[in-house]
């Protein structure tokens, strides 16, 4: 036997099974890496203004609202036409229909959209409450809840719940982030 032979010709069985081991094992951490990635897109919402509280001008009530969605993702997030609701103390306001909406990967997305109190009403008690923290000029926290379906890779659709706190006349300038909670139907497991 030649001594300047390399080890793969001298064992070549064992040098592919040494080989197909370090490819399988870069494959997986791969996998891995992109399936720890997998996570949801994080949302803030911020009012930045709004129009028809004073119940003297007779207008309903109107906020401009901008949600923020940051994907940290490799893919991108698509979500079906989606609802939105601004709500004081549980009752809501104003509301707003969104449309489709996609964050490409790695990418961060501001949607601007206007809710209306179009059709809505506010209780007196409600007003009275929101009024005096206004001429106080105390901050008032507002809440933004939208309703999205998201269709993953195999085109199952997620119901999601998204609960975000903005402040109105948009103090802090700060967006703040929202709680999101994964809708299950009874008698519908998404996890299996």
């Amino acid at each position: 036997m030649d001594e300047r032979q390399s080890f793969g010709q001298r064992h070549p069985v064992l040098a592919a099974v040494l080989l197909g081991s370090v490819v399988l094992a870069a494959t997986l951490m791969t996998v891995l890496a992109i399936t720890l990635e997998s996570t949801p897109p994080e949302f803030s919402a911020t009012v930045s203004s709004f129009d028809g509280l004073d119940r003297r001008a007779g207008a309903p009530p109107t906020f401009h609202v901008n949600l923020r969605v940051k994907n940290g993702n490799v893919w991108r997030h698509c979500f079906e036409p989606a609802a939105a609701v601004v709500e004081y103390d549980g009752v809501p306001l104003a509301s707003a229909d969104l449309g489709k909406l996609c964050v490409p990967a790695r990418n961060v997305l501001n949607v601007p959209f206007v809710a209306s109190g179009e059709g809505l009403g506010m209780p007196d008690q409600l007003y009275e409450r929101l009024d005096g923290l206004r001429r106080r000029q105390e901050r008032v926290p507002l809440a933004v809840r939208l309703t999205l379906e998201e269709k993953d890779t195999v085109k199952q659709v997620r119901p999601w719940l998204l609960r975000c706190t903005a402040m109105l006349d948009g103090r802090p300038d700060l967006p703040s982030r929202c709680l999101l909670f994964f809708l299950v139907e009874p008698g519908n497991s998404y996890y299996k």
